[in-house]
């Protein structure tokens, strides 16, 4: 009787490892189509805006209405924006932190993308995921970004200042690539350093 439960155990024990190896496989085969639905895009084929906040407010990452989009200086030559991502209560300060520095690269380096401004300051502050009115001021970072200080990250990064490398085509739309990905995390500290030179 023993040794029949045993090899029942035993059969079971290989059954739920099988599962998991086979769950493993459609996982990576899941990442391999995702990726694959992605192209690289030509630099002629980079979408491109007339100013910041039309590329802000066509992306909808940030917007006026939500109060994560404050224009604080709309004169393209000395523009100035603010930005702010929805936190919750719990979230860590580490958490908070990145996501402050995450906005500004992703900002900064979409805006020299997509745009032909030249210098952009960007204040990254938090915002209350329940309370739209509610910002959390120790958390605000701010950073002036030139194109040349732009163009020498990119130069170390990716041997290139070719920004259509940060951008992937995804049927008819354009995404950020897994190169704009290094850059906002992989990168994240060191990017957001050099930035703040």
């Amino acid at each position: 009787m023993n040794k029949i439960l045993l090899i029942a155990f035993i059969y079971v024990l290989l059954s739920c490892s099988n599962d998991k190896k086979n769950e493993s496989v459609i996982t990576e085969s899941e990442t391999k189509i995702e990726t694959s639905q992605t192209q690289k895009i030509n630099p002629s084929e980079l979408k491109k805006y007339k100013s910041v906040k039309e590329m802000l407010e066509d992306a909808h990452d940030f917007t006026v209405e939500q109060g994560t989009l404050k224009l604080i200086n709309t004169d393209e030559k000395n523009l100035h924006i603010q930005v702010s991502k929805p936190i919750i209560e719990g979230d860590s300060d580490k958490t908070i932190n990145e996501t402050v520095k995450r906005d500004i690269i992703y900002v900064a380096f979409q805006a020299f993308a997509q745009t032909s401004i030249n210098k952009i300051t960007i204040t990254s502050i938090p915002i209350d995921l329940n309370d739209k009115k509610k910002y959390y001021n120790e958390y605000k970072s701010t950073v002036t970004v030139t194109r040349d200080r732009a163009d020498q990250i990119m130069q170390k990064e990716f041997g290139s200042k070719d920004y259509s490398i940060l951008f992937a085509r995804l049927g008819e739309i354009q995404v950020p690539s897994d190169d704009f990905s290094k850059l906002k995390f992989q990168d994240l500290d060191f990017v957001y350093s050099e930035l703040s030179k």
